[in-house]
């Protein structure tokens, strides 16, 4: 790691925050929260980053943590925590309102269960847009920035079609409904599942499996209801999986998909699953990319592109955490830390270089 460059100390600081937030919220062991502790007397930067990340992130059981280990920091978050309480509160609100609406039609009978059967509808968002987004089963997508998924529900399917972006699919279960997603020329078969599919071509994909289990297979292998129990209970061996040259991932593994060609399943620690979906709580992360790619990653999320002036410039490797669009931060953390300057061509257009020496 000794050739990876932090992008600059406060982005230390939110990186080493976030691993943080993480472990406090699968549990502290008690090493851990001396650990912890000596971390947070260190700094009062230190402080600020953890709570400005488990408020931003939402993370409730790790704010609850955090009260107890320092009562008197807590105190001093008192109005945000009430702000980001109250608003918590009125989007719970909003979804119990929702979830009423849905069963008062479903009891009454007002066409919920024809709406269940036979549904189709677009879903899209721009460059920097993420939504959610409750279908008629109680499924809950996430999509990410320029994002387009087509859905199709039928008598005896589920079928939704991602043209474009990134999608996070909570599945409701209907074993006499299977449940796909297709993207370019792969399709991904939820079986009882919450899992995560970005395309970027046709034929490159990536799949991250965050619970259940996940059958790829071509486009046009559909799973049939009478077939579901038992590509359920399949792995890989399963000679019923290898005759249609199907892969199944299970939770927490990942499947890298390039020229439609499905790599080694990988399995992923707790922070690969992390930085791989931080967007879905507005973050960036990266621990060792190159500059090219990651600059690649934040032009998702917005209208800049980046011109490099060499290839030296383009294999720096970097690491660090960012608001997802912080094209700003982004730039001035290039020059902090790399003397990187830049230069606006036109509106959309950044070139990068390094600052000349006098």
């Amino acid at each position: 790691m000794s050739n990876i460059h932090q992008f600059s100390s406060k982005e230390l600081i939110l990186k080493t925050a976030a691993e943080w937030v993480s472990a406090i919220d699968r549990g502290l062991s008690a090493p851990e929260q001396e650990q912890f502790k000596l971390w947070m007397l260190q700094s009062s930067a230190h402080q600020d980053a953890v709570y400005e990340l488990a408020q931003l992130w939402d993370e409730l059981s790790v704010l609850e943590e955090l009260s107890a280990l320092f009562p008197n920091k807590a105190k001093s978050q008192a109005n945000s925590r009430w702000a980001l309480s109250y608003g918590i509160a009125a989007s719970l609100f909003a979804a119990f309102m929702l979830c009423s609406y849905l069963l008062f039609n479903l009891e009454s009978g007002y066409h919920q269960a024809q709406a269940k059967v036979n549904y189709s509808k677009i879903y899209k968002t721009k460059v920097g847009e993420q939504a959610t987004y409750v279908l008629p089963d109680g499924t809950i997508v996430q999509l990410n920035t320029n994002s387009l998924l087509e859905v199709a529900y039928s008598k005896g399917r589920r079928q939704l079609i991602l043209s474009r972006g990134e999608g996070r699919f909570n599945v409701a279960k209907d074993a006499l409904r299977p449940f796909s997603v297709i993207a370019g020329d792969k399709s991904f078969t939820a079986l009882g599942t919450v899992f995560n599919v970005q395309r970027t071509s046709d034929s490159d994909l990536e799949l991250v499996v965050t619970e259940g289990k996940v059958m790829i297979t071509a486009p046009n292998v559909a799973v049939q209801a009478n077939d579901f129990e038992s590509y359920q209970l399949a792995d890989n061996n399963t000679q019923k999986v290898r005759q249609i040259n199907a892969n199944i991932v299970i939770s927490g593994e990942k499947a890298v998909i390039k020229k439609s060609v499905t790599a080694p399943i990988k399995r992923l620690s707790a922070d690969d699953v992390q930085r791989d979906l931080a967007w879905q709580n507005g973050m960036l992360i990266f621990s060792g990319e190159h500059l090219s790619e990651a600059l690649n990653e934040v032009s998702r999320y917005t209208a800049t592109r980046f011109e490099l002036s060499n290839t030296e410039l383009a294999n720096i490797k970097v690491a660090g955490v960012f608001k997802a669009g912080d094209v700003a931060g982004l730039l001035e953390s290039l020059k902090t830390n790399f003397s990187i300057d830049h230069e606006r061509l036109g509106e959309h257009v950044v070139s990068l270089k390094r600052q000349s020496k006098s």
